[in-house]
């Protein structure tokens, strides 16, 4: 009796003229096995992604919120988050069903099917376009103490450094649309998109090597002057490693073992990694202000406007701000008492008594009790 692998049969489909076609059974199996695998890394992004944009609008200070970087790495998210959902919802299409993909046969595919993977492949590149602007913007910021002619030149190659990538991105997607609207052999075009992931691993790499140096120097500096606290310069030291050397790993292993979309995972983590080190350190500058100052002031956030109201909230800092602030009218206006509550005289005292009066604020002299004042 021979041996037979059922694993290894073929199954026989109809095209729509009524012809023959035989599909292999294990060819049927990976297809399954990597729409599901695909699936879950995408569903797995679209969760963290959500999650953290979540996370940043509500720990993120109101004053905060208007800065470039807050701006990009909230659109980055949001743009990654969207991206994923496209892509998720691409495998619910006519175009990942097993007879228009194994026959080669779209013509019962609707038109939104392709808007959906269009749409993934552009919100892919304003997602790059995202993360390079907030990497060249931190760069600046992290710089700007360095001398003009070291800063020049490092800003000058951090912008070519971003503008490449986003170039290469550009032109695939360009050449990806045209593919997915005429369902041709995308295969000749390969490598534009592994030289696209290429450069985007250099850029990251060489964006985070100039943020982990200067931080690290900065480390340095500080523990010479005795300051060797887990600070905020620290926390971002520590997420500036991770994002170079974690996405950088899975843009090497993308080509050494078979794992599903790996190098999506890159920019998602990279989009994750710089809003999430700002979160932290942020807290940290926080808490070392509140160990600093006697009367730590309430952190203004979305979530204590969601708890407590948004009057409530603004009433209550307002009554704390109102009575330390003074304008120029009722300044003019304020008298100033230097009453005695103790029996002892002042003559008894060797310290002398005096009063500080500042600026547009007039002293008055009156009695009571028979005591000058």
């Amino acid at each position: 009796m021979s041996f037979f692998d059922p694993d290894t049969q073929l199954l026989q489909f109809r095209h729509v003229n009524g012809s023959q076609f035989y599909v292999p059974l294990d060819e049927l199996d990976a297809f399954v096995q990597y729409n599901i695998r695909i699936c879950i890394n995408y569903g797995s992004q679209f969760g963290a992604s959500i999650v953290l944009l979540i996370i940043l609008l509500l720990l993120t200070r109101r004053e905060k919120r208007g800065s470039a970087v807050f701006t990009l790495n909230a659109l980055a998210l949001l743009f990654n988050a969207i991206r994923l959902l496209c892509q998720v919802i691409h495998f619910t299409t006519a175009l990942e069903k097993i007879y228009p993909f194994f026959a080669y046969d779209y013509s019962e595919v609707p038109d939104s099917a392709f808007a959906i993977s269009i749409l993934s492949v552009v919100f892919l590149t304003l997602l790059l376009i995202c993360v390079m602007s907030s990497l060249v913007v931190q760069v600046q910021v992290v710089c700007a103490t360095l001398r003009r002619r070291y800063r020049r030149p490092i800003l000058g190659l951090s912008v070519l450094m971003a503008t490449v990538p986003i170039g290469f991105r550009i032109g695939w997607t360009v050449i990806n649309c045209m593919y997915i609207m005429s369902l041709g052999d995308i295969l000749s075009t390969m490598w534009l998109e592994s030289a696209t992931n290429i450069v985007i691993t250099i850029s990251i790499c060489y964006f985070c090597a100039v943020f982990v140096t200067k931080l690290g120097f900065a480390i340095r500096q500080r523990r010479r002057l005795g300051v060797r606290d887990f600070g905020p310069m620290k926390i971002i030291f520590v997420c500036g490693c991770q994002t170079l050397t974690i996405p950088a790993l899975l843009s090497i292993l993308q080509y050494m073992i078979d794992v599903p979309e790996l190098s999506s995972n890159v920019l998602t983590l990279v989009a994750i990694s710089l809003p999430l080190s700002s979160i932290w350190a942020g807290a940290a500058l926080g808490e070392g202000g509140q160990r600093l100052e006697s009367q730590p002031r309430p952190r203004r956030n979305l979530w204590q406007a969601l708890a407590f109201g948004v009057e409530s909230a603004s009433r209550t800092v307002h009554s704390k701000h109102v009575a330390t602030e003074l304008t120029a009218s009722t300044a003019a206006q304020t008298l100033c008492y230097s009453d005695q509550t103790t029996g002892k005289k002042s003559e008894d005292s060797d310290t002398p008594l005096g009063i500080s009066v500042e600026h547009d604020i007039c002293v008055n002299s009156t009695r009571r009790g028979g005591l000058a004042v």
